[in-house]
């Protein structure tokens, strides 16, 4: 399958989540700043919830044990404790299209959640309720600019990390580590790394008419170590081994 790469259209940002598997990202050139705070190698540790995932008849070969409600919840508790106050409504969440069913038989609902700048897409499945993926998707043009003098994509980031925090169900604490995973598919020539049994990815759509409004969607999915061999997909645990990134911290002198 396909990744792609961004604009804000809702119909957009749902034809990409239709692709749960992984390829070569087109090239784009992204000028953006480290997030404020980001894992280090000691901080890398085991936060799998085992718990958090099942295995599943569906083209990913595992599902998440939580349903769209209970992310929602999930999602909403961990904003508030770093501090968030842009929570989700768990019935703003709207269905996109008709039920369908992928390429193993198994039929699925598309969801999507209209925010500010920010859009989030859901995949279900409608047998067990439970989730297969989860996006968090905007606009090139919004992910590079400021708001009041703040990085949009540090916050961004910061969204699509507690997203996965809370959707794997790793322990409160881990959103650092989560953070640097996805600011990696933004600023290197990677596009998807595995952790911990899942897939943090960034695909995006081009908009032929502005490059401002190519689409971002930043994803996490579970699947079987068969399928994260077969795709070829980089740790990054290895991977951020091999390629420190470089910190801004602020020395005592300055």
């Amino acid at each position: 399958m396909v990744y792609m790469k961004k604009s804000i259209l809702i119909l957009l940002i749902s034809s990409i989540i239709l692709m749960t598997a992984c390829s070569q990202k087109t090239e784009t050139s992204l000028s953006v700043e480290q997030p404020q705070n980001i894992s280090t190698g000691d901080e890398i540790y085991p936060a799998l919830n085992e718990n958090s995932v099942e295995q599943s008849t569906n083209v990913n070969g595992m599902r998440f044990t939580i349903t769209l409600p209970e992310f929602t919840q999930k999602y909403n508790e961990k904003l508030k404790n770093i501090g968030i106050t842009d929570i989700l409504v768990t019935g703003h969440w709207q269905k996109n299209g008709e039920t369908q069913r992928d390429s193993n038989g198994v039929e699925i609902q598309y969801y999507y959640y209209d925010g500010i700048n920010i859009n989030f897409t859901a995949t279900v499945e409608v047998e067990s309720g439970k989730l297969m993926n989860i996006g968090c998707g905007t606009t090139m043009k919004n992910f590079v600019a400021q708001t009041d003098n703040q990085n949009n994509s540090d916050l961004i980031l910061k969204k699509c990390a507690v997203m996965a925090e809370a959707v794997c169900q790793f322990p409160s604490g881990s959103t650092d580590v989560l953070q640097d995973i996805f600011y990696r598919t933004t600023i290197e020539s990677i596009d998807s790394l595995w952790y911990q049994g899942f897939i943090f990815s960034l695909s995006t759509q081009e908009n032929k008419s502005s490059v401002e409004n190519n689409i971002m969607l930043f994803r996490v999915f579970p699947v079987t170590d068969e399928l994260k061999n077969d795709w070829n997909v980089a740790d990054y645990e290895a991977y951020s081994a091999s390629v420190p990134i470089e910190t801004n911290a602020v020395s005592s002198d300055e």
